[in-house]
């Protein structure tokens, strides 16, 4: 029975317990497997002292007793979105900035489970006030995962899944619309998928698109649009091209398995990927050893490199929330990618890895500067090329509550700084999935270079009557 913001108050002798996968569910109250129906395989969450079937809720986080880091010299937070926007929650902002300096931001507004999740459109303009609350309709009734990207011309392009539902993702199809004033009007949503990565019937045929432009390799004075998405028929993650700005889609081919992860464009024209390669069932959804962080890379968008693992031998590594992202300092040659890794009670750290040999050998350093002890997660970095200093952004529970935490790292693979905190406490802070709290699995960080700006975008819960209630948040900062 859901519960929460989503649901009713569970009944006597149960409890509301935040799940990996179905939102807030009551279940029974247990002080030990015997209080649960052990023959249909559930047991006692040790955590949430509730009666789950194995691996199915989310842990109960751990409480330590470090401080929050001090409040670093973001600009004061802005709502990028309100309760005025269709559906109950909004989560995964994908930001991309224009040639005027206008930052343009998709997101996804969830609803229960089992009905409709929209898409969204905020915009904060270099100058004036930001532009939130409007929607990007399309003919699906679910939206997840959007991405943007932009092209020379000011061109956003956007793409997502949408699906009918059904509890299988009925009329999958990933999502592709192109906005020329800034993300205020976009054209008719089209999918992009091959359909043979998507036959017909078949359940849960697509996930996590991703779209990136860069110069086609050899030819720096063209342009490549290069979208993205998971496909179990294409045997992993799909790349399509377009050279003619997003009206045609060359034959996909397939650049490695795994789903959720980032892509990156050097100047070069070669495409970075890194994913996280994990089975989302069982015990690898919070940490397991069995997992890893992927990277391969394409020096001529055609072909890509074998897979690189890049996380230690034996480090254990989350599926949910662990957001593997890339950025590239071109002018330095050195590839930054950061991750959550830790145990399955939730205690995390956020792991960089940086190399200067595309690969044979990599530095790794703890972004967050607490002992191991909270949890730390969904990291996203971005590259300033005028200094090479690497900018990350996490979510962290040390001190209690949750926040957004900030760090810059010096160039070339050097020493990063202390942590400081770019948002104020959240309401909730949960490693919960298809709820009001839910925090998403990536956020958005974007250099500015020309003006010397940082743009910050990340889903904040927030205390709305009696309930948690996710919602979008955005700050700045001066670059030196």
């Amino acid at each position: 029975m859901p519960c929460g913001a989503m649901g009713v108050a569970c009944p006597s002798g149960s409890s509301c317990m935040p799940t990996s996968r179905g939102g807030e569910l009551c279940g029974r109250s247990c002080t030990s497997d015997r209080d649960c129906r052990g023959d249909q395989g559930y047991l006692c969450d040790p955590g949430r002292k509730v009666c789950i079937l194995p691996y199915f809720a989310s842990p109960a986080l751990p409480k330590c007793d470090g401080a929050a880091p001090p409040d670093g010299d973001f600009t004061a937070t802005i709502a990028l979105s309100t309760a005025a926007m269709p559906g109950a929650y909004q989560f995964e902002p994908a930001a991309a900035l224009t040639p005027a300096g206008d930052l343009v931001v998709v997101y996804t507004s969830g609803g229960p489970m089992g009905g409709k999740s929209f898409l969204g459109v905020a915009r904060v303009p270099a100058t004036g006030a930001p532009v939130i609350d409007r929607p990007l309709a399309t003919a699906k009734a679910n939206h997840f995962d959007p991405w943007v990207a932009v092209t020379r011309d000011g061109a956003i392009h956007a793409v997502w899944l949408g699906h009918d539902g059904g509890g299988v993702d009925l009329h999958a199809e990933i999502g592709y619309a192109r906005s020329t004033d800034g993300g205020a009007t976009w054209t008719t949503p089209v999918a992009i998928h091959d359909p043979e990565d998507c036959p017909p019937n078949t359940p849960f045929c697509l996930d996590k698109p991703m779209i990136a432009s860069g110069p086609v390799p050899g030819a720096p004075a063209r342009e490549a649009l290069r979208a993205f998405y998971s496909s179990e028929a294409g045997g992993g993650l799909r790349m399509r091209t377009s050279l003619d700005g997003g009206q045609t889609w060359d034959a996909p081919l397939t650049a490695i398995e795994g789903a959720y992860g980032n892509v990156a464009i050097d100047g070069k024209g070669r495409i970075h990927v890194v994913v996280a390669m994990a089975d989302p069932r069982g015990a690898a959804a919070f940490g397991s050893s069995d997992n890893s962080i992927a990277y391969t890379v394409s020096a001529d968008g055609e072909t890509f490199a074998k897979p690189i693992t890049v996380s230690a031998t034996g480090e254990r590594i989350p599926f949910y929330f662990v957001n593997p992202t890339v950025a590239i300092d071109d002018r330095r040659g050195w590839i930054y990618i950061a991750y959550a890794a830790g145990s399955p009670d939730g205690t995390w750290d956020i792991q960089l890895a940086a190399t200067h040999d595309a690969g044979k050998t990599w530095k790794r350093t703890k972004l967050n500067d607490d002992a191991t002890c909270a949890n730390h997660m969904v990291p996203n970095v971005a590259l300033d090329p005028t200094d090479g200093t690497l900018h990350a952004t996490y979510f962290e529970n040390r001190g209690g509550a949750g926040h957004l935490a900030y760090v810059t790292c010096k160039p070339n693979g050097g020493a990063c700084d202390r942590a400081v905190r770019a948002s104020t406490d959240m309401a909730a802070y949960e490693l919960v999935r298809h709820s009001t709290k839910w925090l998403g699995e990536y956020e958005a960080l974007v250099v500015d270079a020309k003006r010397r700006r940082l743009h910050a975008v990340w889903t904040q819960t927030v205390r709305e009557g009696d309930d948690a209630v996710a919602r979008l948040r955005y700050a700045s900062r001066k670059l030196r």
